[in-house]
């Protein structure tokens, strides 16, 4: 039976790489993509070590030859997505409110924090988060910070940012073809990309920066991919994924009601939606927080 695909419009937009950012208190988002060239770099041995291609390095920051200089800061598409990075939560708490106090608490004390959701077995629990890191060192830090100021239980979570196949916000249109495989067709629609696998419905619909390549907005529909390294069903995305942040129910096709597993982390969103039976994953949806 053809199914009608639900497809989320991802808002104009460029992926501003920039390097960590932190408030006054260490408090901040890992997002560095970015590295100073030394002496001895070439623009060939640092595509070399990061697995891009010199072309992709000098259309993401504007060069017009293969110069470059000692001091010289170059933005890195997509690469550093895939290295470890380190939330530091702390509690665990089944009511909202409380999990709201302890923040303001932190807040009085000249600490930055928010909170987050997990979803275990249908119930949620809400933890503080204080801040992703791209380096240990740092999460150390605000871990110490923390239950210096009252949460006595704050842990390191090692993560990676939220990918499909292996695909991340901020990796390049080519390293998406290298995970995906080059279709049998495209179409393009204002800044959409549709790639066609099996000449039936589009498998990857990709929102990318036509000028460097960088993307920042992927929908994947695993019904037109024979790909064994896609999830395909609720268990196994648990298994890559782990426990969601939300759980939503919403509409979809033929006035039916489909399941979300919502993922967040580090300012990306994933949206994981399954079929009627409540199994089977219908799209992937990955962006940005807008």
């Amino acid at each position: 039976m053809k199914k009608t695909k639900r497809f989320m419009q991802l808002g104009l937009g460029i992926l501003l790489m920039v390097s960590l950012l932190f408030f006054a208190n260490g408090f901040g988002y890992a997002d560095d993509h970015s590295l100073t060239v030394k002496k001895g770099d070439t623009l060939y041995s640092i595509s070399k070590k990061y697995n891009l291609t010199v072309q992709e390095l000098k259309e993401f920051n504007g060069l017009k030859n293969n110069t470059i200089y000692i001091g010289q800061k170059l933005l890195l598409p997509g690469v550093t997505e895939s290295e470890p990075m380190y939330a530091v939560v702390g509690g665990s708490f089944t009511k909202k409110d409380n999990a709201t106090k302890q923040i303001a608490n932190l807040k009085k004390k000249g600490i930055e924090a928010t909170f987050v959701t997990k979803v275990i077995n249908e119930k949620t629990y809400y933890r503080i988060q204080a801040g992703v890191f791209s380096k240990k060192g740092n999460a150390e830090k605000q871990k110490e910070l923390l239950r210096k100021n009252g949460i006595k239980d704050a842990y390191i979570v090692t993560s990676k940012n939220l990918h499909v196949n292996g695909v991340h916000v901020g990796s390049t249109y080519s390293q998406l073809l290298q995970q995906f495989g080059k279709p049998v067709k495209t179409e393009d629609q204002l800044n959409i990309r549709s790639l066609y696998y099996n000449g039936e419905g589009a498998g990857v619909r990709v929102n990318f920066n036509m000028e460097n390549g960088s993307v920042f907005g992927l929908q994947v529909y695993p019904e037109y991919l024979q790909l064994s390294s896609l999830p395909k069903d609720k268990s196994q995305i648990i298994d890559v994924y782990g426990y969601p942040n939300q759980v939503k129910t919403v509409s979809c096709y033929e006035s039916a009601s489909c399941g979300q597993f919502i993922y967040q982390f580090n300012k990306n969103n994933l949206i994981i939606q399954f079929d009627r039976d409540g199994k089977t994953v219908q799209y992937y949806d990955l962006s940005k927080f807008h």
